[in-house]
């Protein structure tokens, strides 16, 4: 299978392709595998010639040996249907200001249209009308998409605000604020947060930022349970987006970013729909069972279930905020109902993969807990999330049909079908009780789910 993207990243690939019978091979190769007399009979050259540059471009791996059916022929094919030269490579690796254009080029090539994607979201998902107040919240690497909302913005009359926070604001702000300086902040924001009717949280790099400071701790909740309050009085529309958008030219990030705006390119009323049927079921549940192949067995009791459409709509179970990319079904178990054994492939703390956790589970809480990379993350996480730390705050099922699983910002494929989340942190905003401090979550991927119901 041909790959979307192959980035240039080596000298020695870059020297491989200094002709331009190379590089005509490898085009040759992007429409079709070929051997090497198909080859010379199509640019009318030698066979020695044509294998001499094929073994070339096979050392630099820049094209491969596919396996036809046929072993008398050797056919080759290119590795990508675009390669793209990695400019850094001229500059010391630092990152080139053409990279962006180069990553929109190759998203127009895939028939991705960014400014009719962001107008949806603002239209369709955030239901944003003329003369309507947007407070956008973002650092460096959401700009990307923030550019687009700010222009489709401006032409639909929308006013935008936008605080900027990059990583070297939130170290600043972490460390180097004082307590007055820190308190103030937040004070600015929830002015801000009171004059508009939709917030949209693109800030994803703050979970690379820890806190350490105990009583700016005090001060952070004490704004964010004033902005919750201000949100419910004021009926403003919320939407958060964990994730981050990379502009380095890598094959990772590149493939990241298409699925990224895949997932965005949808109906939303048919998400919304597909989303609504699909918690139908566990609407009157009595218990839930779950099991996966890496070992998890659990049961627990729903109290509440609640929909993330990835759109404000009128839909009973409409969650008070949503996710971008949105589209799942969250699921707050009932008190001291949640028991058994989680085990997971990965989970993610504070930016980083937590690789096989296992985590035993009594009335909603991590009693033991063990993970073969990165287990110490889980102590720092339960102790930092104050009283609420050890309890589980929900259950995430994704349903966004566009959603790839591979190729992503690992809290974005949450919200891809067949994609559960175990949850800490806070749900108040949700409706529910648990106050934790410390957002993070376990992944599994299509678990077995079997649902008891209440006798009628």
């Amino acid at each position: 299978m041909i790959e979307n993207v192959f980035v240039i990243n080596k000298l020695s690939q870059m020297k491989a392709i200094n002709s331009e019978l190379k590089l005509q091979i490898i085009n040759e190769l992007v429409l079709n595998p070929a051997t090497g007399q198909q080859l010379s009979n199509i640019f009318g050259l030698s066979k020695q010639k044509i294998h001499y540059n094929l073994k070339t471009l096979l050392d630099a791996n820049l094209v491969k040996i596919i396996n036809t059916g046929n072993n008398k022929e050797v056919y080759y094919r290119a590795k990508a249907k675009n390669y793209i030269l990695d400019l850094s490579l001229n500059n010391n690796g630092e990152k080139s200001e053409n990279n962006r254009t180069l990553i929109n080029q190759i998203l127009i090539s895939h028939n991705i249209d960014l400014a009719r994607i962001a107008a949806n979201l603002l239209e369709n998902s955030l239901k944003l009308k003329a003369k309507e107040k947007l407070l956008i919240v973002s650092g460096e690497y959401n700009m990307p998409l923030v550019k687009k909302i700010l222009i489709e913005a401006s032409k639909r009359q929308i006013e935008t605000t936008l605080m900027y926070r990059d990583k070297e604001l939130l170290k600043a702000k972490h460390n180097l604020f004082s307590l007055a300086t820190y308190n103030w902040d937040f004070e600015k924001f929830n002015r801000a947060l009171k004059n508009t009717d939709v917030y949209l949280y693109l800030n994803g790099e703050s979970r690379f930022i820890p806190l350490d400071d105990p009583e700016k701790k005090k001060i952070q909740q004490k704004a964010f349970a004033k902005s919750r309050d201000t949100v419910k009085k004021n009926n403003i529309r919320i939407a958060m987006m964990e994730g981050l958008m990379h502009d380095e030219l890598t094959e990772e990030n590149i493939l990241s970013e298409i699925n990224f705006w895949k997932s965005l390119d949808v109906d939303y009323k048919k998400l919304a729909e597909e989303t609504m049927e699909a918690s139908r079921k566990y609407i009157g549940s009595k218990t839930i069972r779950i099991q996966n192949n890496e070992g998890s067995v659990f049961v627990l009791k729903t109290q509440k279930v609640i929909c993330d459409y990835g759109s404000y709509t009128d839909l009973p179970r409409q969650c008070p905020l949503i996710f971008i990319p949105g589209g799942d079904i969250m699921l707050i178990p009932e008190k001291k109902s949640f028991n058994g054994i989680i085990k997971a492939k990965t989970g993610y703390i504070y930016g980083k993969t937590i690789k096989n956790p296992s985590l035993k589970i009594v009335n909603n809480e991590i009693v033991e807990y063990q993970a073969e990379e990165n287990e110490k993350l889980i102590a720092k996480a339960i102790v930092e999330g104050g009283p609420d730390g050890r309890k589980i705050s929900l259950i995430s099922l994704g349903t966004n049909y566009n959603m790839n699983k591979v190729n992503i910002d690992p809290l974005y494929k949450c919200k891809s079908k067949g994609m559960m989340s175990i949850r800490w942190g806070e749900n108040v905003s949700i409706g529910g009780s648990i106050k934790g401090y410390v957002e993070w979550q376990i992944q599994l991927e299509n678990p077995k789910i079997k649902i008891k119901r209440r006798k009628k």
